[in-house]
């Protein structure tokens, strides 16, 4: 307990099946859906304390991100900085002025030394996110495209009830903005993990009331989570945050990464590849 309590910053991986583990003990594995998932990996599971391991199917990473929200506090009562990675994305801090942003390995690096430099990048930023995926239309159109739009219109509803000081930065997010920072990963002081979660996980269980996924498919049912994903664009925007934006490795086979570019086109983009822009240090509103 006594190293436990000196621990300032940790990375969480989210897990769902057997996988490559990072090297360096910055990053803490979690297994999400653990409750419901019939085999147990050798990590920690999200499915003690107070939890919604059960609902994985919808949450899907969410759960292991509720869990800690919850529960982390306790096990690194003195933490300062957290951040969220799944088990094939990482940032990438080795080439932070690319114009690329995604890197294709087939095992993780060691990444060295990436602790001080998360909180290095901190002091500049309130928030490390990873580069933006430019489409052709608004994010509300490429959602539709990709998912169920009316589970799009039940969560902008939400938002105008629950929350509607943050109406405007929905409105212009999803449907001016052509762009967004994917996968829900960053790395950021505790303080924005517990108020973004504190935010978000009311609007996701407003919304588990009312969007029925029963006749969707496994991956549709997900919907909570690709909302979720989106939402973290919307609270950065509407508190005018400032990003550092990083690119991500991804860990992944030769084969899996030709069908990844072909699944990114079939989604994303009529007449071609994704766009990416280089950023650095950003604010909303430049």
């Amino acid at each position: 307990m006594e190293r436990d309590a000196e621990i300032k910053l940790k990375i969480l991986v989210c897990y769902y099946q057997p996988w490559e583990l990072p090297k360096d003990d910055l990053f803490m594995p979690i297994q999400a859906g653990k409750a419901v998932s019939g085999f147990t990996l050798n990590m920690r599971g999200d499915d003690t304390g107070d939890n919604i391991s059960d609902r994985n199917a919808t949450f899907s990473e969410f759960t292991a991100w509720y869990w800690a929200w919850k529960n982390i506090k306790t096990m690194y009562p003195n933490i300062e900085y957290i951040g969220l990675s799944h088990y094939r994305r990482y940032f990438n801090l080795e080439q932070p002025d690319t114009k690329d942003s995604i890197y294709y390995r087939t095992t993780i690096p060691e990444m060295k030394g990436y602790g001080d430099r998360f909180i290095q990048h901190l002091e500049h930023a309130d928030i490390i996110l990873s580069k933006p995926e430019y489409y052709c239309w608004a994010l509300k159109k490429q959602y539709a495209r990709c998912h169920h739009e009316k589970d799009y219109i039940f969560m902008k509803n939400i938002v105008h009830e629950i929350c509607p000081e943050y109406i405007s930065s929905f409105d212009r997010v999803f449907e001016i903005q052509g762009h967004m920072s994917p996968y829900c990963i960053f790395v950021s002081k505790y303080t924005f993990f517990d108020e973004y979660f504190t935010w978000l996980f009311k609007l996701l269980f407003e919304a588990e009331k009312v969007i029925d996924v029963s006749k969707y498919t496994s991956y549709q049912r997900r919907a909570l989570a690709f909302l979720a994903e989106r939402l973290l664009n919307v609270y950065v925007y509407h508190h005018n945050l400032r990003v550092a934006y990083r690119p991500i490795y991804y860990i992944t086979t030769k084969k899996e990464r030709i069908l990844n570019k072909f699944k990114l086109i079939k989604y994303f983009m009529p007449h071609g590849i994704i766009k990416m822009r280089d950023n650095n240090i950003s604010n909303k509103k430049r």
